[in-house]
């Protein structure tokens, strides 16, 4: 059993909690919190009996395995780096960190400290993700790509009331980019490989950062475009492009519905099957068969992959960034 920390009382903090309790594969033994009665009425659902205030004796408690983060994105790096500090294994929510920079010292401190470093990027260990890659494959030549994930914050309210909600902060690294965007980047490098130039239309909002915008990864022969917001709903498909053959996704994570459209017969083949289950049931395996069999050939060869993925989706976000004139306070500082 893993003895799993948490950082973060969030609702994503709440449905990992959930799935790593019902995997079997998890103890959630401790709760870190700046509130001491926040981390208790979070954690004591869960059966954690650990509350700590203090970053520095959280990462440092000898009851806990591995932590979890899903604080604000700005705070991952510290966090990260006390924790490596201390020999624990990492969950860190996506976007992992602020910046390149960043994610190069942590892992590189994470491989010295012989510890294991996942971005909780879920999608990447859903069944239906990986049928979409093996599917574009089978199409040969791609022509392009379009991917939507556009949908309305109800923290918007609260910046066009005049306030400043994480999600919305440059200080906190947010952004449509930063929070849904991710997910559409991970798609695409995950299925298509790194571009090689990238250009970000972004819609500034009043707080500076990026309230939407649409994304151009150029590869060598096609194009794929990349729609986010989260000052806005888009109730778009997203489609993958070759000749006379499309694949139509009812999105790119938690995806229902996979369609081969064959514009020559107009026939349309379901190759999906619907998921079932918690919605983050497959990641929170994923990470406990790495923790559970280090040395498997199988399992390194997956983590190594994975960590690659997660250092070009890092290194992208920040040229798209750059491209938009979008400067957070961490790429200013020393990691």
């Amino acid at each position: 059993m893993i003895r799993l920390g948490i950082i973060g009382t969030s609702s994503i903090a709440h449905a990992f909690a959930t799935a790593a309790k019902a995997s079997g594969q998890f103890e959630i033994k401790a709760v870190y919190s700046r509130n001491q009665f926040t981390a208790q009425s979070f954690g004591e659902g869960y059966g954690a009996d650990i509350f700590v205030t203090d970053l520095e004796k959280f990462t440092a408690l000898e009851e806990v395995d591995a932590i979890y983060i899903a604080s604000p994105n700005s705070l991952h790096f510290q966090q990260a780096m006390s924790a490596i500090a201390n020999g624990k294994h990492l969950i860190v929510e996506k976007p992992i960190f602020s910046n390149t920079k960043e994610w190069e010292a942590a892992f590189s401190a994470a491989k010295a400290n012989n510890v294991f470093l996942f971005e909780a990027a879920r999608h990447l260990h859903e069944p239906n993700f990986e049928l979409v890659r093996n599917e574009i494959a089978k199409l040969g030549e791609i022509d392009g790509a379009t991917f939507t994930y556009a949908k309305y914050s109800s923290r918007y309210d609260q910046v066009l009331a005049g306030e400043e909600p994480n999600i919305f902060s440059l200080a906190f690294s947010g952004g449509a980019l930063a929070d849904l965007g991710v997910y559409l980047l991970y798609a695409a490098i995950a299925w298509f490989g790194v571009p090689d130039d990238v250009e970000y239309a972004a819609k500034k909002i009043q707080t500076g950062v990026d309230g939407a915008g649409t994304m151009l990864l150029k590869y060598p022969y096609f194009t794929v475009t990349l729609h986010t917001s989260k000052i806005y709903n888009s109730f778009a498909d997203s489609e993958i492009y070759s000749g006379k053959k499309t694949l139509l996704l009812d999105g790119v994570n938690l995806i229902q519905s996979v369609e081969l459209v064959d514009g020559e017969t107009d026939e349309r083949y379901q190759l999906a099957e619907k998921a079932t289950g918690h919605f983050m049931d497959d990641e929170v395996r994923a990470f406990a068969r790495i923790l559970n069999d280090p040395e498997n050939p199988d399992t390194i060869e997956d983590y190594e992959r994975w960590t690659q993925i997660s250092r070009d989706v890092s290194r992208t976000m920040e040229a798209l960034r750059k491209k938009a004139g979008l400067v957070y306070p961490a790429d200013l500082d020393e990691a």
